[in-house]
């Protein structure tokens, strides 16, 4: 039948919502910023793919849209943001913003999410000139929005530049090309996975952002501090939740493109090292060559007031913006397809790695530390990465990948750990103390991997 009804509405809301959860939590735990996003982008993609059924071949790209989809938000500072939620003073206007960067957040990860699902319909020339227009919406919302503080929801007194505003534009400028460059069928996908975005990601923050009050207004002697973490769990869980029951009002259609879609692939394990090379040359450019060669250009750019010296920093910033990172990950999976599963799984574990690294190898490997730290990303990486070519190809594709990328980065978050010496020595501290306390986030990491497991291999047919 084209239309899958062994899958309930609420098993398309809790599935996607569990891992997304899961994903934000560890988001905020391995790996900060827009880079560390790619992790809920790439678990809520997979969730979506594996209800629908869609076959592997199609579910890989559609996971690197979701990679450069929610990876999006990440741009947006909001650190100083959620200190208005600790102030009765403040409270309401931290409420409003975080409801709004959460819903810019939402509008743009499910308009590009949502492409993945209908890229077959496009040219690929529209979809990296969609995010080109994308970009240019950003750099107007910088220039006029942002930059100007027309709306400001930082601290005033220690201004950090914001984002929120070039986020929306973008999301803008892009629903509105693609809304002349697609069918209407492909555009009312579109549209509704942006428009429970925007939902999704706007409650998701704003409610999620009252643990932040709540803990403010707790005695400081309470034993449990991760306000914080709980923040971004409500924000995964209901942003995921919305973004699933997107795909579940879009199941017919969905469920079509899917099955008009190839269902073999021809790839050889003999063949992984191109997949795997494709993977290093697109991680070396993102984590690497563009930061090193055009970050230094766009600080030190930033200190002058000469008219063409300012205006060649605003367009290189677009270059060191993760949308162009985005778009460097999406024209890699379009063109070499093959590839897909390494760019929106093994790419999205190497930075937790280099995360990990950047955090603590340093005060270890003191007497080499750059050595040890490439060293360690490259072997943690290619491990992966030959794990995922040795199972792409095989049956139930999905659900391994999904497996692969779950229990990986969990691993990461539980190796951390052994870097904190206050939870490696628990003489003296009660129960209490010591669950709720020192592991009550390592211990809701494991229990959200073994549902999400369980709902994967239980609930879920796999492709």
């Amino acid at each position: 039948m084209l239309l899958n009804k062994k899958y309930s509405r609420s098993m398309f809301i809790f599935f996607p919502a569990i891992a997304m959860m899961l994903g934000w939590g560890l988001r905020g735990h391995i790996g900060g910023g827009p880079l560390g996003a790619m992790i809920p982008g790439a678990m809520v993609a997979l969730t979506i793919c594996l209800l629908l059924e869609i076959p592997a071949t199609l579910t890989s790209v559609i996971v690197v849209f979701g990679v450069a989809g929610i990876g999006l938000g990440g741009e947006m500072t909001y650190g100083q943001t959620l200190s208005f939620l600790r102030n009765l003073d403040t409270v309401w206007w931290g409420i409003l913003a975080t409801t709004v960067k959460g819903a810019v957040w939402g509008v743009l990860g499910g308009a590009v999410l949502s492409i993945g699902f209908v890229f077959r319909n496009l040219p690929k020339k529209t979809i990296v000139v969609a995010f080109f227009v994308m970009m240019a919406g950003m750099l107007l919302g910088f220039k006029f929005i942002n930059e100007p503080m027309l709306v400001y929801f930082s601290d005033p007194a220690k201004p950090r530049p914001e984002s929120w505003g070039a986020l929306l534009l973008g999301a803008v400028s892009l629903i509105t090309y693609l809304k002349y460059k697609t069918t209407s069928e492909n555009f009312k996908i579109i549209t509704r996975f942006s428009i429970w975005g925007l939902i999704g990601g706007g409650l998701g923050f704003g409610i999620g952002g009252l643990w932040m009050v709540l803990g403010a207004q707790m005695p400081k002697g309470l034993v449990f501090q991760a306000w914080w973490k709980a923040m971004e769990l409500t924000f995964g869980f209901l942003l995921g939740g919305a973004l699933g029951y997107a795909a579940w009002l879009s199941r017919k259609e969905l469920k079509a493109i899917g099955e008009a879609s190839d269902k073999k692939s021809d790839y050889s394990f003999k063949t992984a090292y191109k997949e795997l090379g494709v993977m290093l040359l697109t991680g070396l450019f993102i984590f690497a060559i563009i930061p090193f060669s055009l970050e230094p250009f766009v600080d030190a750019a930033s200190k002058s007031d000469g008219f063409i010296l300012s205006g060649l920093r605003s367009v290189a910033r677009m270059f060191v913006n993760y949308s162009f990172y985005g778009l460097i990950m999406v024209a890699a999976a379009l063109y070499f397809p093959k590839a897909a599963w390494q760019l929106g799984i093994t790419l999205t574990f190497c930075h937790t790695v280099i995360d990990l690294v950047d955090d603590h190898f340093v005060e270890i490997f003191t007497n080499s530390p750059i050595v040890a730290s490439v060293l360690s990303i490259l072997i943690a990486t290619f491990l992966v990465g030959l794990i995922t070519a040795y199972y792409q190809g095989r049956r139930n594709q999905n659900l391994t990948m999904f497996m692969i990328l779950t229990w990986s980065t969990v691993f990461v978050s539980t190796f951390k750990i052994i870097f904190y010496p206050q939870k490696m020595h628990l003489a003296g501290q009660s129960f209490n103390e010591i669950i709720f306390g020192l592991f009550v986030v390592d211990i809701t990491f494991l229990v959200l991997a073994v549902i999400v497991t369980w709902m994967a291999f239980r609930k879920v047919q796999a492709c």
